[in-house]
């Protein structure tokens, strides 16, 4: 959100969990929004009108299968107001080797929510749990991206060697490396997805949208190297 609101566009936020500090951080409190009054409030924007208002849709964490249903279904009744509406779906299932959602919840996301998706932005954990394949190569990479579903894919983490972020589309493919900065609080991959969104909804091309929000995250990292949480501050720069 913070990404999308620097980049000028205004946000409609509906939370999915409430925590009391960021995982990693503290004492580890959660509430997950009851699926019934996350539809609830998707229902109220619906019947208010406000789906014909939309530029895109953002989808991040779930806590539950049934909130990826009832974010699945509001989905598909934006598509009827909005058919071309840009659907960017982060899937955030797990890192590092493991899931740290239920294996329920994942596979409604796979299942449910990026048949939805224009773009995804898998890590190459994600990737590759969401495709059934070990892919380990650039080559193999590319093909488990195209696979995916989405017409424009994004992986994130796409090496175990350095920052290395792959761009993936139908007709082509590019990737990007960055610097490896130490003690990197978390949330880089969703304000990557933030950024790169917001510079689509700006009207510039996938591949200046790409290079453009990893510029602008590569500035974010080297200021929150160490320290507790993301220095969004150095957006401002």
């Amino acid at each position: 959100m913070p990404a999308l609101q620097w980049l000028g566009h205004e946000v409609w936020a509906l939370p999915t969990v409430l925590l009391a500090s960021r995982p990693g951080l503290g004492k580890l409190v959660r509430f997950g929004l009851p699926h019934d009054d996350l539809g609830a409030m998707l229902s109220a924007l619906e019947a208010d009108g406000c789906w014909t208002s939309l530029d895109a849709v953002l989808t991040g964490y779930f806590p539950s299968e049934a909130s990826v249903t009832a974010a699945a279904a509001a989905i598909s009744r934006i598509r009827q107001a909005r058919p071309a509406i840009p659907v960017l779906v982060d899937p955030i299932l797990g890192d590092e080797g493991r899931l740290y959602v239920a294996a329920e919840t994942a596979a409604a996301i796979r299942d449910e929510l990026l048949p939805l998706a224009t773009i995804a932005t898998p890590n190459l954990f994600e990737l590759q749990w969401l495709t059934g394949v070990s892919a380990e190569t650039r080559e193999e990479i590319v093909q488990a991206a195209q696979r995916l579903g989405p017409p424009t894919v994004v992986v994130t983490s796409a090496s175990a060697q350095g920052i290395w972020t792959l761009l993936v589309t139908a007709a082509k493919h590019a990737g990007r490396s960055a610097a490896t900065w130490a003690g990197i609080p978390n949330g880089a991959g969703d304000l990557f997805a933030g950024l790169f969104l917001g510079y689509l909804l700006k009207g510039q091309s996938v591949e200046t949208a790409f290079d453009a929000s990893l510029t602008d995250l590569d500035r974010v990292l080297a200021a929150s190297a160490g320290q507790e949480v993301l220095q969004l501050s150095a957006l401002l720069r």
